[in-house]
């Protein structure tokens, strides 16, 4: 378990008070930041999860605040900090990531009902007056990844495989299920005769070795044979990034038909696809990534709070309509692998979710 802390420098506020005989300046004493906790289960940030979107959502705030960032070891332990940090009552607001903490923000909330939590990516298992949630509709977003995926592999070796990382994730349930969806609509609609491998799973979140064996066998043209692969996997993508790499030169250098794409989730990593991931330039592998805008879930609660307007007991829900869930803007898209036609079956995809003229399931069938 570890923390770290990130103290933002007093300022002093200056407050115009205007009256009918004209302006009057008031200077307040310095004034002491707010406190704001943050709280993710191992690994933590630096994962490629909704964490690392989510933490965006704090330099996007346009407050002065001081913040804590804890990474818990397991439920139980960030229980026992949010506990202890609640009963100290030193903080203004407590943020949990993850669906993993929903029965742990539950408890701590229950317990010290004066002290205000946010829940991000899940909802507490009680109607808590001090407890501000929000959900995001991934499976619409994973719907479109879908349809590109079917389109692309439909001009190379016409099959798709999806890796995910954790099985019994919901979330992971959720975008496989989307994707899914949005595949075999595509294929169904244009007749594009592609084919998908069965599902298959790294069995954690932070796993190279496994990822990259799974990731390689599924492009190896006599085993997989694939052409693109969802990878909703978090940091396990660092081994589908080097099987990536390890495909084209065994099978794919020069056959500008098969190059080895993948469709990423859960934050934009579609830099991770590009010849040099330290350079931001592509075009990249990685043809685009399902978003969960959680950035803006947090700066949104983190406003709130400030303004002294908590949104206690309201659960804010993320999707394709209010723009909480998307696919990157690609801005490292090659249109020779994503054409313009897939981009435009997307947008009638995306306005027919919209308009419910769509339904996109969250669970597997």
């Amino acid at each position: 378990m570890s923390s770290r802390t990130g103290i933002l420098s007093s300022v002093i506020i200056v407050i115009l008070v205007f009256s009918v005989v004209g302006g009057v300046i008031f200077l307040t004493n310095q004034y002491a930041p707010s406190n704001i906790a943050v709280v993710v289960l191992e690994p933590g940030f630096g994962d490629y999860s909704m964490a690392d979107q989510a933490f965006e959502g704090l330099s996007e705030v346009e407050v002065i605040f001081s913040y804590e960032l804890e990474v818990a070891e397991d439920a139980a332990a960030a229980l026992t900090y949010m506990e202890g940090i609640a009963a100290g009552g030193q903080f203004d607001l407590i943020i949990a990531i993850g669906e993993g903490l929903a029965d742990a923000v539950t408890s701590a909330a229950s317990a010290y009902q004066n002290q205000n939590f946010a829940l991000i990516g899940a909802v507490p298992s009680l109607a808590l007056a001090n407890v501000a949630s929000a959900t995001f509709s991934q499976e619409q977003a994973a719907f479109l990844a879908g349809s590109i995926a079917a389109h692309v592999a439909s001009t190379r070796s016409r099959t798709v495989g999806i890796l995910g990382s954790v099985e019994e994730d919901s979330t992971v349930e959720g975008l496989i299920a989307g994707f899914v969806q949005g595949f075999y609509h595509a294929n169904s609609t244009y007749d594009l005769d592609v084919e998908l491998l069965p599902i298959d799973y790294v069995g954690s979140y932070n796993d190279s070795s496994i990822s990259f064996s799974k990731t390689y066998n599924m492009f190896n043209p006599l085993l997989g044979n694939a052409s693109v692969i969802f990878a909703p996997v978090r940091a396990s993508i660092v081994g589908v990034r080097s099987a990536m790499e390890q495909a084209n030169e065994s099978w794919f250098s020069g056959m500008t038909n098969r190059e080895p794409f993948v469709i990423a989730a859960e934050g934009n990593q579609d830099y991770l696809g590009n010849p040099n991931i330290q350079i931001a330039t592509g075009p990249s592998w990685i043809l685009t990534s399902v978003i969960p805008r959680s950035d803006l879930a947090v700066s949104h609660i983190i406003n709130s709070t400030l303004w002294f307007a908590f949104p206690g007991g309201v659960t804010d829900s993320y999707n394709l309509a209010n723009l909480g869930v998307s696919l990157s803007e690609m801005e490292f898209r090659s249109s020779a692998w994503v054409t313009a036609f897939m981009l435009n079956v997307t947008s009638d995809y995306h306005n027919a979710i919209v308009n419910g003229t769509i339904i996109v399931d969250s669970t597997l069938p």
